[in-house]
């Protein structure tokens, strides 16, 4: 992978002698990787991964394979699937994604090598029980197996990852598209682990090595996005300006990242018009600089850019007591902190 080289799996609806033998090898694989490794034992975090995971396989072109997601211990970014669907992930990929979105989006990657049975093409290239030996090795990180890593580092796996990490990124993308998850969530996955790439020093970053580049799966991402018409909106999928709405008697609230940010007359409905006006403008990923509140002939509003996000009505003047001049420069300066400290918070987190 870099988002796994995977082996997959090809029993069908109407299983042969043949597929039931590659589920039983791929079995015997996950086994090998739980003598290697602990498996996690929380229940709502496997819970998680089995819904999310079993959601996208059901949109794949091979929705009836017995699809099995575990969760191993380990500080490596990794993630295998093995033959009849057995898709193993690691606790630090877990921790390296934001949403649940980025983990849709690693779930359909390697779904689509299964359900695109890219093993076939691999097995032209090297025989089956070795290359499950290699996979589970790369995966596991087991020294004991250190011939099998290094056929992998001489290539005959990363010789097919130009085209099939291309597919299953392509792939990915067509699958969130019929799922509840956003397919940005593919684009922002590759961006955060090119980062991690990067400020890893030239560490090995595991199964999560890459052939393409990541600069080359990006752009092909990008440009699969825009084929299939989806905005290059970042912000759902990698969970940054995270709106919300509640209301406090005749308040309502609008919040940002959990933290209160505009208090308006008119409760929850009219903080979520309020919402929905942000939730539009911060697509664009505005600037704190862009955010300001703004009187004409003494009605006074905040506008982020062009955008008017509220005007300051009577009755939010009779609420607060207060002038509304005052508010709206409140809730700009409030505006502008929330944006600013998810600026930093991105920063330094990717």
């Amino acid at each position: 992978m870099t988002l796994g080289l995977v082996l997959l799996a090809s029993p069908g609806t109407a299983q042969t002698a043949g597929d039931r033998a590659e589920v039983e090898a791929g079995r015997r694989a996950g086994a090998q990787i739980e003598r290697s490794l602990k498996l996690v034992a929380d229940p709502e975090l496997n819970a998680r991964v089995a819904r999310i995971g079993k959601a996208v396989a059901s949109v794949t072109e091979r929705p009836h394979l017995p699809w099995t997601f575990k969760v191993v211990e380990h500080r490596v970014p990794n993630a295998v699937a093995l033959p009849g669907g057995l898709v193993y992930l690691t606790s630090a990929a877990l921790q390296l994604v934001r949403t649940d979105h980025e983990l849709a989006a690693l779930l359909a990657h390697e779904a689509a090598h299964v359900a695109l049975r890219h093993h076939q093409r691999m097995e032209r290239e090297a025989n089956r029980t070795n290359l499950l030996v290699m996979l589970v090795a790369v995966f596991a990180r087991d020294a004991r197996v250190a011939a099998g890593a290094q056929l992998v580092a001489g290539g005959v796996l990363s010789a097919f990852g130009r085209d099939l990490e291309r597919e299953a990124d392509s792939a990915a993308v067509g699958y969130l598209l019929q799922t509840p998850w956003h397919p940005v969530g593919v684009l922002t996955l590759l961006e955060r682990l090119a980062r991690e790439d990067l400020l890893s020093g030239g560490v090995d970053p595991g199964a999560f090595r890459t052939h393409p580049t990541w600069g080359e799966r990006v752009r092909a991402v990008e440009e699969e996005l825009a084929r299939r018409g989806v905005p290059l909106h970042r912000r759902v999928a990698a969970g940054f300006l995270q709106l919300s709405v509640d209301e406090e008697g005749p308040v309502g609230v609008v919040r940002v990242n959990g933290e209160a940010v505009v208090r308006v007359s008119g409760g929850r409905v009219r903080a979520a018009e309020v919402a929905a006006r942000l939730d539009r403008i911060f697509n664009e990923d505005p600037s704190p600089f862009d955010v300001r509140a703004v009187g004409v002939l003494g009605e006074w509003s905040v506008r982020v850019g062009e955008e008017v996000v509220l005007v300051v009505g009577q009755e939010d003047v009779r609420l607060f007591g207060r002038e509304a001049r005052a508010l709206a420069q409140e809730y700009a300066q409030r505006l502008r902190e929330a944006i600013a400290q998810d600026r930093r918070r991105r920063a330094l987190q990717g």
